[in-house]
């Protein structure tokens, strides 16, 4: 099982996206996979076809120590249910800002590592877990990042090559290291007017999207971009599917080197 967390500096940058694409990619290969939704908003568990993932027991309301239990979705996409991905939505939260409200580093961490094991004793363990988060800074959220990060096998970040986005990667793998030393990382550039060329940015694992407005044009009809078929979304796919075969191999590394 692989835990991968998905961060970003700002919104409107494609993560959850990507996330969503990444899951119904990842079920199409036939993995079980489960999204755990901690954004308040719930866009990957509307995207994702749960019904009203803002009054049940959720994923946040659970780290807030609101609930005790959490709500799990099966997938509805487009065409009927997908039974390969599963999803536990933000819930409702009793505060506008429940990123205000967390408790300390410690409950914190507790709580995240509780509702993964949760999810690895689930009857069926999963292949993947894929965690969408709002964006979030350590500056303004240190305690929540830390423990998402300390429970994470694997950290996505994701950014465009908009002026600052550059700096905020390195300061997040350099603030991830510090959390866990060694943890790995994978950077997805999306939104690029180009993907030739290499960029510095100290991490092995990057997957470059190209900008394109058939992808927001899908996305804001409440489709997944990854299953629509126009062959102007070719390098989209392509894309994810890179993304999902470089979890794939991490998976299988972790599996193999496990005692």
């Amino acid at each position: 099982m692989l835990t991968v967390l998905f961060l970003s500096q700002k919104g409107g940058v494609g993560k959850t996206l990507i996330i969503t694409s990444l899951a119904t990619a990842l079920a199409m290969r036939g993995y079980r996979t489960w999204l755990i939704d901690l954004d308040p908003n719930a866009t990957a568990s509307k995207v994702l076809g749960v019904n009203n993932p803002g009054s049940v027991n959720g994923a946040l309301t659970y780290i807030m120590g609101v609930t005790k239990t959490v709500k799990v979705s099966t997938a509805f996409i487009e065409d009927g249910v997908v039974g390969n991905i599963k999803v536990i939505p933000p819930g409702a939260s009793p505060i506008t800002n429940p990123y205000s409200a967390l408790p300390s580093t410690a409950v914190l961490s507790s709580r995240v590592s509780s509702l993964i094991k949760g999810i690895g004793n689930y009857r069926v363990k999963p292949n993947f877990i894929l965690i969408d988060t709002p964006a979030l800074s350590p500056a303004l959220n240190p305690g929540l990042i830390t423990s998402l990060v300390g429970s994470a096998d694997v950290i996505t970040l994701v950014a465009t090559d908009e002026p600052g986005g550059m700096g905020w990667l390195g300061s997040m793998l350099e603030y991830a290291s510090a959390v866990v030393p060694g943890r790995e990382g994978v950077v997805v550039l999306n939104k690029l007017s180009s993907i030739r060329g290499n960029l510095d940015i100290g991490v092995k694992n990057v997957v470059k999207i190209l900008r394109n407005p058939a992808i927001e044009a899908a996305w804001r009809l409440g489709s997944i971009p990854y299953l629509v078929k126009d062959p102007g979304l070719g390098q989209f796919r392509r894309a994810i599917d890179e993304l999902a075969a470089l979890l794939e191999r991490l998976n299988a590394e972790r599996v193999w080197v496990s005692p």
